[in-house]
């Protein structure tokens, strides 16, 4: 199952997921891109389980929440850190 959308801080959106596949042992694949100067996000779930896709959208949308009200666009590094380039699963274009 894939789903894109408009998304408030994207670089979070990446943070998390890198640390939710390594937390969960999940593949979730996670594209960014600017279109127009709005940050849209795919997310690609392949075959996770649905029980784990409905934890991560739940936590998704409170970090974007927080974050939006805070004005930040990432999360905190040491806590979420970003993915190493050659990873395939995790696209910011």
């Amino acid at each position: 199952m894939k789903i894109k959308s408009a998304f408030y801080a994207d670089i979070a959106i990446i943070q998390f997921t890198y640390w939710f596949n390594n937390k969960n042992n999940t593949q979730i694949c996670v594209y960014a891109e600017c279109k127009e100067g709005v940050p849209f996000v795919e997310i690609d779930f392949r075959d996770t389980d649905k029980e784990l896709i409905f934890k991560y959208a739940l936590r998704l949308g409170e970090i974007q929440n927080e974050l939006s009200q805070k004005e930040k666009y990432s999360l905190d590094y040491l806590q979420y850190p970003l993915p190493p380039k050659e990873d395939k699963k995790y696209r910011l274009d």
